[in-house]
């Protein structure tokens, strides 16, 4: 009886390993990150809706700004603010809306001989005040040196609006504590949908310092946020094709092995 040898032992079955679907797996966390981190940026946004027509010159009753409501932001001249209006002097409660004309230490007066608000001394000529009323009728004489960690704040159509210039006499000289104001409005809209407001350079041009507040931070989430998700669309799409092909490469291997 003749022995035969016996058969050859079949190969070790290995994984491949696919550098490519690897590649897409690190495109698609990555866009996960970028797009996650674009939408906690936009969480430090809020949108408002403003009411009454004090600020109708630049923002139009019923419109919604946007306004970044991050902690410890400097305040600047210029500045349209929404603050706490809850507990001041005279003033209806809720979230109002304002420009700053003055902040703390400065003292604020009105008027030169041209109804021009002036700002230490400084006269301010401002572009943003609405041109349907005249500097006459805009002008409310008043003389308040504005209190340490306060802002001193008036609406855009002067003839309309109840702002820190009508409650000088009144406790606190009509200024807004600066632990009232919720944020810095940046534009009009929606968080993913705005109309950018150009700063002024109204108080910089008088010869102040301190240019109005300029963010772009919702911009760049937005982009953020966009962008991940792009990214990640790619890293998923290109996954599932690089799985694929690899199954493939798996599958055709595993027919050229011989038979046992």
């Amino acid at each position: 009886m003749t022995d035969f040898p016996p058969a050859p032992a079949a190969p070790p079955r290995t994984r491949r390993f696919s550098p490519l679907l690897a590649m897409f797996l690190v495109v698609l966390v990555a866009g996960v990150v970028l797009a996650a981190t674009g939408i906690v940026k936009m969480f430090g946004y809020h949108v408002v809706a403003v009411p009454g027509g004090a600020m109708a010159a630049t923002v139009p009753p019923g419109s919604k700004v946007v306004y970044n409501s991050g902690a410890g932001q400097e305040i600047h001249r210029g500045d349209l603010v929404v603050f706490d209006a809850d507990g001041l002097p005279g003033a209806p409660g809720g979230l109002r809306l304002s420009r700053v004309i003055a902040v703390g230490g400065d003292r604020v007066e009105c008027c030169d001989p041209g109804h021009r608000i002036e700002v230490d001394g400084k006269p301010i000529t401002e572009p943003y005040l609405n041109p349907k009323v005249s500097p006459a009728d805009a002008a409310v004489a008043f003389s308040a040196q504005v209190p340490p960690g306060t802002i001193f704040v008036a609406g855009d159509t002067r003839d309309n609006s109840n702002d820190s210039r009508i409650y000088t006499n009144a406790p606190g000289a009509g200024a807004i504590p600066l632990s009232k104001v919720d944020g810095v409005v940046i534009a009009t809209g929606t968080l993913f949908s705005t109309e950018n407001l150009q700063p002024t350079t109204a108080f910089v041009d008088a010869g102040l310092p301190g240019a109005s507040t300029e963010d772009t931070g919702l911009a760049s989430a937005r982009y953020l946020a966009g962008g991940g998700v792009l990214v990640f669309l790619l890293g998923f799409v290109g996954a599932i094709v690089a799985g694929v092909r690899a199954a493939g490469k798996r599958r055709k291997a595993a027919v050229g092995r011989p038979w046992q």
